[in-house]
């Protein structure tokens, strides 16, 4: 039985302060939850370093981003036209449904903002359901009229669709999506168009791969050496050119692509917003990239993709590195993602990669992950959709 009747309410308040991956993982939350509650104004808050996907998010009627004020307490910036006002429309009301679909540790304050919402009913994930956000979030769980608390080792899609089923909503198994605007397809071309600046774009029939060789921790960054190694034996295979694709942190690794690819590449790191990117990337024959956002951007723009993880075979499926809670989402097309991993644990490292540096990723085998990545394109080039 549910505990709340999603067709009756008025206002819902979805608190999504994570990252960029997380937020894409979690369209078809948002999709599920509008079919589910279409008569319901829905906001959405993120962090500002989001507002550009969520911008453009055809589920919601506003997007805010928290901004943290001098002195202590949170300012709201709107993202969408009139989100602001509509969101202080719904405050002052009292939203009926606050929900914090984050199931791992809460590490920008998403369940402070859901408890301070004057919902009437705040929704999300007990702190129990990892070690570490039990250690982090110590206490959450009071801030929330229902706390699951759900099997481990599912994929954050699957996650994310238990907690629409306790609120009597059906779930979506459907693939991960991202509005683009004609804008970010035609700066997305010009760029590609314009290639290395010596103005021999890719207007040449060949086919793209997208490279994104960052991470969010260097453990998770395969080394650019061999990374390169991998990336200059499939586009000599494919007959390929190159877009590299990240912030302005992953020059240093666009270099050594370039270097072992010479006249083929393309350097973007640094000259994309988020939704360009996707747009490159929908523009792609094959992405290949580590454990990060571009891998989501990616799967949602239908591209097959290739991931590097640090996760080792056999590791905790439940772990915050683990590829069963976070390889690219696919909508059931498992063959359109490839996750690249080591056998096992390189020691000291045992249910999860832990050192500070690139460590048990850099025991991938070059040769094999390129063998299998034109295993990968073999299979999926050229059957979109």
């Amino acid at each position: 039985m549910s505990v709340c009747d999603l067709s009756a309410v008025r206002s819902i308040l979805v608190v999504k302060l994570d990252e960029a991956g997380d937020f894409v993982m979690a369209t078809p939350f948002l999709r599920a939850l509008r079919a589910a509650a279409p008569q319901a104004r829905i906001l959405l808050a993120v962090r500002e370093a989001v507002a550009d996907l969520a911008l453009t998010c055809r589920w919601v009627d506003g997007v805010v981003a928290p901004l943290p004020k001098e002195g202590g307490g949170i300012d709201f910036r709107g993202i969408t036209p009139g989100g602001l006002k509509l969101f202080a429309e719904c405050y002052r009301a009292g939203f009926d449904l606050a929900l914090v679909p984050r199931y791992d540790f809460d590490r920008h304050g998403a369940t402070t903002l859901a408890a301070n919402s004057r919902a009437k009913l705040v929704a999300g994930f007990s702190e129990r359901v990892t070690p570490w956000k039990a250690d982090g979030n110590q206490g959450f769980d009071r801030a929330y009229g229902l706390a699951l608390a759900p099997p481990p080792g599912r994929h954050e899609v699957e996650q994310n669709a238990v907690l629409l089923e306790a609120l009597g909503a059906e779930a979506d198994p459907g693939p991960l999506e991202l509005a683009l605007t004609a804008e970010d397809r035609a700066e997305a071309r010009r760029l590609l168009e314009a290639g290395d600046g010596a103005g021999d774009g890719l207007g040449d029939g060949r086919p793209l791969i997208a490279v994104a060789p960052g991470a969010a921790s260097p453990r998770r960054a395969y080394p650019a050496d061999r990374l390169a190694a991998v990336v200059s034996a499939v586009a000599g295979a494919l007959g390929a050119r190159v877009a590299v694709l990240g912030t302005a942190a992953e020059r240093p690794a666009a270099a050594v692509l370039a270097a072992a690819l010479p006249g083929r590449t393309i350097d973007l790191t640094g000259a994309t917003p988020l939704r360009v990117a996707a747009a490159v990337m929908a523009e792609a024959a094959l992405a290949i990239t580590m454990d990060s956002a571009p891998a989501h951007l990616a799967a949602a723009a239908g591209v097959p993709v290739a991931v590097f993880s640090c996760h080792p075979i056999g590791g905790d499926p439940n772990h915050y590195h683990a590829p069963e809670r976070f390889r690219p989402w696919t909508g059931g097309r498992e063959e359109r993602a490839l996750v690249l991993r080591p056998e096992a644990a390189v020691p000291p490292c045992s249910s999860s990669c832990l050192a500070a540096e690139a460590h048990c990723i850099a025991a991938i085998d070059p040769a094999d992950a390129a063998r299998r990545i034109l295993a990968l394109a073999a299979a999926t080039i050229g059957e979109r959709g």
